[in-house]
This record gives structure tokens, sequence and C-alpha cells, in this order.
């Protein structure tokens, strides 16, 4: 498995597109802008994308998604229930309901790779003044983030990975809380 992360928009959010070094499977994850950018990275490495899937559906994490799934063929995946493990091609997803940040906010688990989308970033947590709420935020990532291995890497939707032992041990929402 090969992840690319792509940095869109004038807010950053990344784009990340995971695929299979075999088949070329992908799935691409919060296309929020820059669908050319996105596209020539897929042509140059011969990637066969296969759907795409938001974590929110805030507008810095699907700006390029009705262009992407246009130019690609390919449909938008929403899942519909906790926990539900999909795959696409060669590519197993499994899906984790967070909301918190906004009310649809999801987390997509691939081997021992999270991407969190705007619920858990290095050092910090998201935003809930737009919709969100702060007392959920911080139940879906207890419940259901920190429950997963200690050595599985986060990619946030914004800013640089992590892991989840490093949020665990180090992050200021939830310092002292979790041991």
């Amino acid at each position: 498995m090969e992840i690319i992360r792509i940095p869109v928009g004038y807010l950053a959010a990344n784009c990340y597109i995971i695929f299979d070094e075999k088949t070329k499977d992908a799935v691409i994850i919060d296309p929020g802008d820059e669908a050319e950018k996105i596209l020539s990275i897929i042509n140059k490495k011969q990637i066969k994308p296969l759907v795409v899937i938001n974590t929110h559906s805030h507008f810095d994490h699907i700006g390029a998604n009705k262009e992407i799934m246009e130019k690609l063929n390919i449909k938008l995946f929403v899942p519909e229930k906790d926990g539900e493990n999909k795959n696409f091609g060669a590519v197993e997803v499994k899906f984790l309901q967070t909301p918190g940040h906004s009310p649809d906010g999801i987390s997509i688990l691939i081997k021992n790779h999270l991407f969190s989308g705007d619920t858990l970033f290095y050092g910090s947590i998201g935003r809930t003044d737009l919709g969100g709420n702060r007392e959920q935020i911080l139940k879906s990532i207890k419940t259901k983030l920190f429950t997963l291995s200690k050595e599985t890497i986060v990619h946030p939707g914004h800013g640089p990975d992590t892991t989840i032992e490093e949020e665990m041990e180090n992050n200021p929402f939830f310092k002292g809380s979790t041991q």
C-alpha cells in the first residue's frame, strides 16, 4: 500500500490517494480543491481510483469532488453504518463514525493507517465552533480512535502525521486522561 498526501486549497486540506502497488487500485480521500493537481498525480503514477470518500462535508474537503468524479467516472462512497468494512479492489477500508467536528464526521482505517479528517490532529482536535460539538468530538476520539493500536499512524485533514500513542500521551486535550 502506498499513500500520497496532497495539501490542496488555501486551507491546505490534506487530500490522500491510497493505492495498492501491484493492482494500482486506489481510493481518494477528501479531494478538497485543485482537481487538476490531483488528476496529474493520478495520471503520472498510473493509479486506478475506484471511489471518492469524504471524511466530512466541509467545503475544504469536498471542493474538487465533482470534477474528480466526472473526469475519472467514479462515485462518492458514503458508509451506511459504523464499523463498516468495504473493499475497493485491493484496498480494504473500515469506517468509523467520529462526529464532533461536524455531525457527519467519519474516520477511515486502512491497515494501520487512520485518516482522521478534522477529528484528530497532531497535538490538537478539530474545531467545534462551526456546527460541531465539543463533547461529541472528545467522545469520538476517546471511544473510537484511542481504542486503536497505539502504533496506528494518523493522517489528519490538515497538518503533519502523528500516531495514536503520540496523541494519547501528549495531546493537550487528553493528556493525563487516557492512561
